[in-house]
């Protein structure tokens, strides 16, 4: 009877002790997925903030006050949005409701100008190096985006910085950092804008006066000086990095010339400037691709009527032949070859920028360079808004 007493106590020591590890584990297990289900909607807060804030967007976030250090834009209900801070009797917080439409994904987003005492913060290139930084004269407002994201009781709070994306720098019409030929009567190197901005230079290089040579009465004509020489070295291969991972066209080639009519290359259809008045207008064009071709240190040669628009990034050098047009941007790490004359005009609106250890030579005949403001700036506007940094604010 003792034994069977002690063994019915230990069955129910070890039964209760089950029954509470199960129940424990049930609410460890509901916490948890409380927890994650308020993150993730903390995260669906940051990503309509930065699909708001984009240009162009749809139910777009109006920016009225970019240099107000205190301008505060709020996502979500008017109650929900002044536990944030939202005041509606504050001409500097505007409060929009969001567009999500699920009811189990609850958040409410905080949207501040990042700042340094009482200047805005912005992203871009102040220092003309290719590279994008912190400042507060440059580039494109960085948004401080806290969205705060909830399921039953569990809370998350993430801060994210974003900017969108600023131009790519091309101080001229040409940027070389190499010695450079610019040669024939009819070839025209404008840095004059021609789309109704600030004229820049119409060469700059990073070398010493004299490195630019001027054979067989060229036009050459932009802002003082005309040719600007020992100007600030930029990082070409970091330009480079930062626009061909959005390449919507991708080649991996070996000193190899492509045709008009080839695929894959530029068969696949780049875009179609449309020319101006004259060789030496600007052309337009309403598409933004960008074109990547890796050539594995060697060369591609584009020949026979290419054409397009937006940003071609090449890998090596670069060598055009015969007709070709393009609107928006040409970015080379090497050098820069025009080939051919007579009646295979060139046209190139927008800039090019060549740098590498090799020789960028603009050799021309009938090679039309025009600085564009729109060419250059149209080309990253649209992107989406860029991840700076990313904070958990939970813990």
């Amino acid at each position: 009877m003792i034994a069977v007493v002690l063994i019915l106590a230990t069955l129910l020591i070890l039964g209760s002790t089950a029954i509470i590890q199960t129940s424990t584990d049930i609410k460890i297990s509901g916490n948890y997925r409380r927890s994650v289900q308020s993150f993730y909607a903390a995260e669906s807060g940051v990503e309509e903030a930065r699909a708001r804030l984009r240009l162009g967007a749809t139910n777009a976030i109006t920016d009225s006050n970019p240099t107000n250090a205190n301008w505060t834009a709020y996502i979500g209900t008017s109650s929900n949005a002044q536990g944030k801070g939202y005041n509606s009797g504050n001409s500097n917080h505007v409060r929009v409701d969001s567009i999500n439409t699920d009811p189990n994904i609850v958040y409410t987003v905080k949207i501040q100008h990042a700042v340094s005492g009482s200047n805005v913060l912005r992203w871009g290139d102040s220092n003309n190096d290719g590279r994008y930084e912190r400042n507060t004269t440059t580039g494109q407002i960085i948004y401080v985006v806290t969205s705060y994201g909830s399921y039953g009781n569990a809370q998350k709070a993430l801060q994210v910085e974003m900017s969108r994306q600023p131009p790519v720098t091309v101080p001229g019409a040409l940027y070389v950092e190499a010695a450079t030929t610019i040669q024939g009567s009819s070839t025209n190197v404008i840095g004059n804008d021609a789309c109704g901005g600030t004229n820049e230079p119409a060469v700059v290089t990073t070398l010493s006066s004299g490195s630019v040579r001027i054979n067989g009465g060229p036009v050459i004509i932009g802002a003082s000086p005309t040719i600007q020489y020992d100007a600030p070295n930029m990082d070409v291969h970091a330009m480079i990095d930062g626009q061909k991972g959005f390449a919507n066209f991708s080649y991996n080639v070996t000193s190899e010339t492509q045709t008009a009519s080839q695929t894959p290359g530029p068969g696949d259809g780049w875009g179609v400037p449309v020319a101006g008045a004259t060789q030496q207008s600007a052309s337009t064009c309403s598409a933004r691709n960008i074109v990547y071709y890796n050539t594995n240190n060697t060369f591609v040669k584009l020949s026979g009527g290419v054409q397009g628009c937006g940003i071609l990034v090449v890998d090596g050098n670069l060598q055009l032949h015969g007709g070709f047009n393009w609107n928006g941007i040409i970015l080379v790490s090497g050098s820069v070859t025009f080939l051919g004359g007579g009646s295979d005009t060139k046209n190139i609106t927008g800039g090019i920028v060549a740098g590498g250890s090799v020789d960028a030579d603009i050799v021309g005949g009938n090679a039309n360079i025009v600085y564009c403001s729109s060419a250059v700036n149209n080309q990253t506007q649209n992107r989406p808004l860029r991840i700076l940094d990313w904070h958990d604010m939970s813990f």
